[in-house]
């Protein structure tokens, strides 16, 4: 052999590594693509404080995956029991669970920003929208149940520690001097394998105005000490507002208005209240946590209880009583997704204008004139006028929420994964198998191709990698 030869060899085997160590960046990061043209943000839970879960998003049709985030810790409810199925002694059938809102990390986009807070790990997180790369993250004392509200450059959400944050939606950083919760009390409590304040945020943080409302505290009389709240403070600083003690604890997100603030109780009636003052407590709609608000007037809420099974209760419509998980309404059409199917109906008659066979009953938003459908394992999405199935993708885990914003679906499980899609085509020189998701098993191909390049003078071999 020749004397230089291992020289050569040498700074081959060099830029052999410097080529590895660049391709396992580019393996382990995620898809860059362009937003669609038709941008529009999605900054509170369902899109806005009435909980429609409609947007004038419009997606082109069919989407491919861009990115998926692992936390690595599936969602902790508040609540894990399940109800009997039956109440023979009342005659009340078909029960399904009325405490559902914090099954998944549920996600808010504003802007090229993704916001979502970990019932597991106690943290908010934000994500770049277009790769999934981490922004910020931030900790807090106690499971953030919720997802955040954005509002004017804020995040404002509440922990079971008691307290209600805001932080700097750019860089993470506190923006109030400094947190604020309804009691003075430094009390904590085991609750369902972690600790809590004896007065947790067990609600949304909305914020209207100027203005952020949340509740907290479950339990309350003079044998036990403890106290419920519903509070409202300056969006600007946390200071001033009001608190009440309503009869009930406040339980899911809540809602507004014309005026008023609506609190979902759990298992119980939902409680509306003044939202300048507090007061004017009065009981709405039916038990259980889904609630939106349509057109200003019509509070429905659900699932309750009844002799022939689970329902939402939909007040405005012809038909008030709709056999489904999850209810959207746009103009003058309702439509809603069963255990067994996805169906429209015109609100001024019950006419029924489709009933497709669907398993996607998990969750439910409108895009525009497209009808989103989480189910078990899968996403879908159906065209509004017809009912067909336009669409449909993997996912890992049940598909509890869904997001529309800014040109991307992101689809939240109660695995702790979210996935993102677009209508960008995706090419990704680390996408080995060409399945849109750069992960663990491209990895692996790059380094069985790497191994499979055994020879330092062949160039073929050095062609052979991206």
């Amino acid at each position: 052999m020749k004397k230089h030869d291992g020289k050569v060899n040498r700074l081959f085997e060099k830029t052999r590594c410097l080529r590895f160590y660049r391709l396992v960046l580019i393996a382990v990061a995620v898809l860059v693509v362009c937003g669609s043209a038709n941008a529009s943000d999605w900054p509170t839970y369902m899109h806005d404080n009435q909980r429609s879960g409609v947007t004038t998003e419009l997606f082109e049709l069919p989407l491919n995956p861009v990115w998926v985030r692992d936390t690595l810790r599936s969602p902790r409810p508040a609540w894990s029991e399940t109800p009997a199925l039956q109440n023979f002694w009342h005659g009340l059938y078909g029960h399904k669970t009325r405490v559902l809102n914090d099954q998944s990390f549920d996600v808010v986009v504003v802007g090229d920003s993704v916001y979502f807070g970990s019932s597991n790990s106690g943290k908010v997180t934000s994500l770049n929208l277009t790769d999934g790369s981490e922004n910020w993250k931030f900790f807090t004392g106690g499971p953030v149940r919720f997802a955040p509200s954005v509002d004017n450059g804020k995040v404002y959400f509440g922990s079971d520690d008691g307290y209600v944050y805001c932080l700097d939606a750019s860089t993470g950083t506190p923006s109030w001097p400094t947190p604020v919760r309804a009691t003075s009390s430094p009390e904590l409590i085991f609750a369902n394998g972690t600790m809590a304040s004896v007065a947790p945020v067990r609600t949304s943080v909305l914020v209207e105005d100027g203005s952020v409302y949340w509740g907290a505290g479950i339990f309350n009389g003079a044998k036990t000490g403890l106290s419920r709240y519903l509070c409202s403070r300056s969006a600007g600083n946390g200071s001033g507002g009001w608190t009440v003690t309503p009869s009930r604890p406040s339980q899911g997100y809540l809602l507004s208005a014309d005026g008023s603030l609506y609190a979902p109780a759990g298992k119980r009636q939902p409680l509306r209240f003044s939202q300048s003052t507090g007061g004017g407590q009065t009981s709405v709609g039916v038990t259980g946590c889904f609630a939106l608000i349509i057109e200003s007037t019509a509070f429905a809420n659900g699932p309750a209880y009844s002799s022939t099974g689970s329902y939402i209760n939909d007040p405005g419509a012809s038909i008030a009583r709709v056999d489904g998980n999850c209810l959207i309404v746009n103009g003058a059409y309702s439509y809603y997704c069963s255990d067994t199917a996805l169906v429209k109906l015109q609100r001024s008659n019950g006419a029924q204008q489709w009933n497709v066979p669907s398993v996607y009953r998990y969750s439910l938003i409108m895009a525009d004139d497209t009808i989103f459908a989480g189910g078990d394992g899968e996403v879908a999405a159906f065209n509004s006028a017809t009912g067909e199935q336009l669409w449909s993708a993997p996912v890992i885990g049940r598909a509890r929420s869904l997001t529309a914003a800014n040109g991307f679906l992101l689809v939240s499980t109660d695995r702790g994964i979210i996935h993102a899609f677009s209508a960008e085509a995706c090419n990704h020189p680390a996408d080995f198998n060409h399945d849109c998701i750069v992960d663990t098993i491209d990895l692996m191909m790059f380094v069985e191709r790497w191994l499979d390049c055994t020879n330092p003078n062949d160039e073929d071999c050095v062609s052979y990698l991206p």
